[in-house]
This record gives structure tokens, C-alpha cells and sequence, in this order.
């Protein structure tokens, strides 16, 4: 699970981070075409300090950003989202099992083997109770897998209790720990024990990391080394959260790279390498426990189509995105969930009117609608460090006011925010989340089942045709299944549960390098520093 800081989108259920070519950017503009650079330095941003390193609890996509350069993932998955030799070469699947071999040689930060009994070892702490790892029910649906290493052959065979169509391809948002995090993971909260390209050497809390290169890394993607011209020897990203800031830091020459939205955007184009990609989508959710608004389906729907949606995504991406129709937002997506749009009710504000007319919800005469004497009341909560955010919610909330609806609006940082909605019962109504997956099944466990402390149906949806239609996804490996994932996204749209708004488009400038977009960062093995 990933949350996006302010630079982003708000918030993010995990992004595989393993993607192992351009994850759908296109590139355009200048780019140095001199001589390789020998030994230098690739400086990059990321829009948030990343806090804890450790990778079996970070939810925080700038911490995950930083570890793809110094963690290897179990499954390296291409643009497409299709699986490709990475330190596993192979893999055979079944509904409920995934065997995976090993490439020989791999070796972690400190020289020791990465084995799959040290595979296992680190999947098995997942399901620790003492671990508490937020990457269970996500990375894997739930504690009841078990994990069998064979050493000998080389292989790691991962069984689950209950069907999971997309165990392979879900397993590629795992980082391998190896030698002393697997020992001693609480070591990993300010250092780094993986098998990347990169080791952290050091780390400036606030202003900056410094990563070096390890010369005898060769097992990337398809078998990428890291020892090749114009490699960078070092990493340092900087906690840079503006975008005018990064802008004029790349025009000087400070940065190699760095994601700049909004109106400096305009000002790079054109002047150094673009990559244009999406970075996930923002969803409309509503709290459904007891004695919330929210719990009524036809309130649900009738605030679902009172929202001019196409409205509302020009304004959240500053025309730069497109009208939401997924949950899922950052490619590469293995299933295209597309069709599943259909099911969201139109725009019509008469109609959503008249609906709560006949339910009972009648204006008084101060506007406001009330049904048994309980007033039509909604809190709705949302990031003030999302871009944006205080725009787009000015239209939710004046499209709610005229329906008759009295709108109590909070706005809190990104941490205040995620604790009020994942960890309380303080609000109605959150429009500006970003759950931002590549594959449905991540989504499942905030979609359905209980809630805090033993799930993540933070929103407390209980749709049953989406449940039903989930059982029989996870029943069917890979592609073949995603018409029945795309049919159960359906049925959550088609009740309100999850409301799409808006798809963001974001850019990543460079220059002085040249390289691959992976995930919102380079691809570590494919940056090639140039001469200017």
C-alpha cells in the first residue's frame, strides 16, 4: 500500500513497484545525446520524507520510491503488466498457488545469499501477528498461506488458503529483505538490507538520501547489470514538495529529474524530457456505518448523481487528466476495467432530487432536506496538501447544497486525513481519495469484509453481487479472469459504494539522463547519465 504525498495524488493503495520497463509514459522533448558519464551522480525528488524505510510496513509511496532503488521484487512484472525474468525466472500458478524459481547468485547488500529459504522466511513474516504488516490482505489475501523453500531446486512455492487469480502478478509489490533486515527487520527502519542496484549509505531526514551503486548487481529485469556506461555511482533524492521549487531546481541544473505538475509544467515542455504517465485516479466514497447518510443506498445514488463529474476532474487536474472511470489508476493495469463505467449513475440533478423526494427527504424551509426529523447532513473530509483539493471541493460541496444537503467541510494534512478515515468514524463522505491499483484484487479487503482493527473496509461496504462476482474472480489465474473483476467493479459503481471522479495525469522532467519510467520514478538499472 502506497500513500502519495502532496506532490501526487493524496492517497494510493499499492503500485507495483517492480514494473520493469515504461509504464505507459510517453516521452517527448529534449534530451542529452553527449557522452556517458563515468561514476557521476543522478539527483532526483521525492514529494514527501519517506519516514520509516522498513518495506514490510512502509505505506508510503515516497519510501517506496526510494527502496525500488535498493530492493529487489519478487515478481518484475513489464509495461504491460505481464511477468519477466527478474530474480525469479520462473513460475508455475494455480488458483491457489504460485511456485516460483530463483536465480542463481543473487546476493543481498552484505555479500549473503538471497536463497528461497530467505524468501520464505520473509514472506512468512508477514503473517506474524507481532509483525502487524499492512501489506498482508494486500500482497497476499490473507494470513492463512503457508510457504515451502527447496534450496536444493532452487524454488519457493507459495500456497494460499483460498483462491487468488492474481497471487503472481500481486506478489511484484513485494521487496526481498535479505541478510540482516531478515534477521533483525526493526533494523530497517533507517537503513536498507535488499538485493537492488543501490545500498542507502546515507540519510538526511527532511532534506535528503544518498544511495551507492553495487557493481556486482546483474539480475534486473531480463538480466539488467548495473556496472555499464553512464550508470549512475550514486542516488540522491531530495524532499522537495513544490512544484515551482523543482521546476527552477531542473532548470538550473540541480536535478536530473523530478515529477512538476500545474502551471510549471508549461514551462518545461519542450525544453528537457517528458515522460507522461498516470498516477491514479481519485474516488468518491462514502461512509456506510450505521446512522450515516451513506447507509442509504438511494442517498448514496442521489449524491452520486448530483456531481457534474467531467466538471470536477477539470478541476482536480487542471484539464490535464480525464473523467474517472476506475478505481484502479497506475499502469501498467493487468485488467482493463474500463466497461465497468457503465454502471455509475449519469449526472442528472433532477433526478437525484426527485429520488430523495420519494424517499421521504423533504427541504425545509431553511433548504435543507430531513427525513423523520434528522437533517440531511454530510462531513466531508479531504487533504489540504492534495493539488487542487480546496477547488474541487467547492464543487461537491455546492452541487450537494443545492440538493438540499448541509455540508460540513474538513480540511486536514495527509496524516490527519488517512487517520480521520481509516481510523474513525468522524465523517460521511471522503471525494478526493486515490486508490490508486494496477490490480483489482488489491482492492478487495477495502471493498468488503470488516473493517479496523481486523480489516480495511474503512467505508463499511457490504455489496453482496460484488462479493459474488469476487469468488469467482480469484478462481480464475491472470487475464482470463478480469471480465469477472471488471463485472464486480461494476456492481460497486452501480450501487454508489466507490464513485470515480477523476483520472490525473502526471510529468516527469529529466535531463543531463537518460532513462525508463517505472512505477513515478526512473527505472533504477536504466539510467544512463549523459554529458551535456
Amino acid at each position: 500500500m502506497r500513500l502519495h504525498g502532496s506532490k501526487t495524488a493524496m492517497m494510493c493503495v499499492i503500485a507495483l513497484a517492480a514494473t520493469a520497463c515504461s509504464t505507459g509514459a510517453s516521452g517527448s522533448g529534449a534530451e542529452g545525446q553527449g557522452a556517458y558519464v563515468r561514476n557521476g551522480t543522478f539527483t532526483s525528488t521525492l514529494s514527501q520524507d519517506p519516514g520509516k524505510l522498513d518495506p514490510y510496513h512502509t505505506v508510503v509511496a515516497a519510501a517506496n520510491n526510494l527502496l525500488s532503488f535498493a530492493y529487489d521484487p519478487l515478481v518484475t512484472l513489464d509495461a504491460k503488466g505481464n511477468p519477466i525474468p527478474g530474480i525469479t525466472t520462473k513460475w508455475d500458478v494455480t488458483p491457489s498457488s504460485v511456485t516460483l524459481t530463483l536465480r542463481k547468485g543473487v546476493t543481498c547488500s552484505d555479500g549473503s545469499a538471497v536463497t528461497p529459504s530467505v524468501v520464505s522466511k520473509d514472506l512468512d513474516y508477514l503473517k506474524d501477528p507481532k509483525a502487524s504488516s499492512p501489506l498482508l490482505g494486500i500482497v497476499l489475501p490473507g494470513p492463512d498461506f503457508t510457504t515451502k523453500a527447496d534450496d536444493a531446486a532452487g524454488t519457493v512455492t507459495i500456497t494460499t488458503g483460498k483462491p487468488d487469480g492474481l497471487l503472481l502478478q500481486s506478489l511484484a509489490a513485494f521487496f526481498v529483505v535479505c541478510g540482516r533486515g531478515t534477521a533483525d527487520p526493526t533494523a530497517l527502519a533507517r537503513t536498507t538490507s535488499g538485493s537492488g542496484p543501490y545500498k542507502l549509505t546515507e540519510a538526511v531526514p527532511g532534506d535528503h538520501y544518498t544511495l551507492v551503486r553495487r557493481d556486482a548487481y546483474a539480475w534486473g529485469p531480463d538480466g539488467a547489470r548495473i556496472d555499464v556506461p553512464g550508470a549512475p555511482q550514486k542516488i540522491v533524492l531530495k524532499i522537495v514538495n513544490n512544484d515551482t521549487t523543482a521546476a527552477n531546481l531542473l532548470t538550473s541544473g540541480s536535478l536530473n529529474g523530478s515529477i512538476v505538475n500545474g502551471p510549471d509544467r508549461e514551462r518545461l515542455a519542450g525544453s528537457m524530457k517528458e515522460y507522461r504517465f498516470e498516477d491514479g485516479g481519485t474516488l468518491a466514497v462514502f461512509n456506510q456505518h450505521p446512522g450515516h447518510p451513506g447507509a442509504d443506498p438511494v442517498v448514496r445514488k442521489a449524491l452520486t448523481q448530483a456531481l457534474d463529474r467531467k466538471q470536477i476532474a477539470d478541476v482536480l487536474t487542471d484539464r490535464q487528466g480525464k473523467i474517472g472511470n476506475t478505481t484502479m489508476g497506475v499502469p501498467p493495469q493487468i485488467c482493463d476495467d474500463s466497461g465497468a463505467a457503465a454502471g455509475i449513475p449519469a449526472f442528472d440533478q433532477a433526478a437525484a432530487a426527485t429520488a430523495l423526494d420519494e424517499a421521504g427527504w423533504r427541504k425545509g424551509s431553511d433548504g435543507i432536506r430531513s427525513k423523520g426529523g434528522k437533517r440531511l447532513e454530510l462531513t466531508a473530509m479531504y487533504s489540504s496538501e492534495r493539488p487542487n483539493a480546496s477547488a474541487g471541493m467547492e464543487l461537491f460541496s455546492a452541487a450537494w447544497q443545492k440538493l438540499g444537503v448541509d455540508v460540513k467541510v474538513k480540511s486536514l494534512n495527509s496524516a490527519a486525513f488517512l487517520k480521520a478515515v481509516f481510523q474513525s468514524d468522524n465523517w460521511d463522505v471522503a471525494p478526493e481519495i486515490n486508490l490508486a491499483t494496477q490490480l483489482p484484487s488489491q482492492s478487495v479487503s477495502f471493498f468488503s469484509g470488516p473493517g479496523a482493527p481486523k480489516g480495511s473496509n474503512f467505508a463499511g461496504i457490504h455489496n453482496t453481487a460484488y462479493e459474488q462476482l469476487v469468488s469467482q474472480a480469484v478462481q480464475t489465474p491472470g487475464r482470463p479472469g478480469c471480465q469477472l473483476w471488471t463485472e464486480a467493479e461494476k456492481a460497486l459503481f452501480a450501487r454508489a459504494d466507490v464513485v470515480p471522479i477523476a483520472q490525473r495525469y502526471v510529468s516527469y522532467f529529466g535531463r543531463g539522463a537518460t532513462f525508463e519510467i517505472s512505477g513515478e520514478m526512473p527505472l533504477p538499472t536504466s539510467i544512463r547519465l549523459r554529458a551535456n
